[in-house]
């Protein structure tokens, strides 16, 4: 079985974004399609994310006799 490589790095250096991309055997279109998956996975991780820093519970107030 061939091995493909698709690696992508992104540098951030005073404020300017550069990147680099390594290509093995990979067509364009598979390219996106991983950069897709990617993106996916960052988002469902974002979601994850999102809900443990807004988790709430709901406390039960003692009532009060009149």
């Amino acid at each position: 079985m061939t091995e493909k490589v698709f690696a992508v790095k992104f540098m951030i250096k005073d404020g300017r974004i550069h990147t680099e991309m390594q290509n093995k055997d990979v067509n364009n279109q598979e390219a996106i399609g991983l950069l897709e998956m990617a993106k996916s996975q960052i988002l469902d991780s974002l979601k994850v994310n999102r809900k443990e820093i807004f988790k709430s519970e709901i406390k039960k107030e003692a009532k009060k006799d009149e």
